[in-house]
């Protein structure tokens, strides 16, 4: 099957935002990039047991090995112990003072050498004209993910990147700013739609969602409402009656219509 719709998810860490996404838009393609290989394994296995519990193959997802950026080559990559926080951003030695209580997570276990590469090139291979979202979590990386984009920003219809508050609060050396997000969708014509913060407790990094400023009714319907937490529990096997009944019937139904 040929798709002409896409989706990216960048920084896929363990597949759970960009399967998800597949599973709710099934006319569009999902294109996942994680620069993590090991991150990569994890989430082929964790497709695998997705696909057998709801008795059917994922076609429209696609995952990619690379990190994503403004610029194409190789990158220092650093593995923290907490995975998710892994980046190639450097960590700031003074991180700690708004991040009390954080420490053991963003020690550096290993540095790794993984390949870069833009959206632009990516757009330009497989010529993708449009994205209709885009959910970025580079870990102090994503508005270099939109500024390796060029012109080609404009085929961005809408999204989700992620943010410092200010500089002195970031987690990562040259982490960018909420200040410096909004100044560039001003610029290229996004306006900012929420702003939640990552952390509960913690306002040092927020959720930043955007829409292309254009005519609403040019919007493709993107499903976004998804709870990762089923996912989490489905990989882990460790999932709650609920989960087992439904998903029960959901293989069922694909069984039966795979044979139709």
């Amino acid at each position: 099957m040929l798709f002409n719709k896409f989706i990216f998810d960048i920084g896929a860490f363990d597949g759970a935002d960009g399967l998800m996404l597949a599973l709710k838009n099934k006319d569009h393609m999902i294109f996942a990039f994680e620069a993590n290989p090991e991150q990569c394994n994890i989430i082929k296995k964790n497709k695998l047991i997705l696909e057998k519990r709801i008795g059917r193959k994922i076609l429209n997802y696609k995952l990619f090995n690379l990190a994503i950026s403004n610029k194409t080559g190789f990158s220092s990559f650093f593995i923290s112990s907490n995975p998710t926080v892994s980046s190639v951003k450097k960590i700031r030695k003074n991180f700690s003072k708004y991040w009390k209580g954080y420490d053991d997570h963003f020690k550096i276990k290993k540095i790794i050498k993984v390949k870069t590469t833009t959206l632009k090139i990516i757009c330009i291979k497989y010529k993708i004209k449009r994205i209709d979202y885009l959910h970025s979590d580079t870990q102090g990386n994503d508005l270099n993910v939109l500024k390796g984009m060029g012109e080609f920003v404009k085929f961005i219809q809408e999204g989700l990147v992620e943010c410092a508050v200010k500089k002195d609060r970031s987690i990562y050396l040259n982490n960018h700013t909420l200040k410096e997000v909004k100044k560039f969708f001003k610029k290229n014509y996004f306006k900012v739609v929420k702003i939640n913060s990552v952390q509960k407790d913690l306002y040092n990094e927020v959720n930043v969602y955007f829409r292309k400023i254009t005519d609403k009714n040019n919007f493709e319907k993107i499903n976004v409402n998804y709870n990762c937490r089923y996912l989490s529990r489905v990989f882990k096997k460790r999932t709650y009656l609920k989960d087992d009944i439904k998903d029960f019937f959901l293989r069922i139904y694909n069984n039966f219509f795979s044979l139709v």
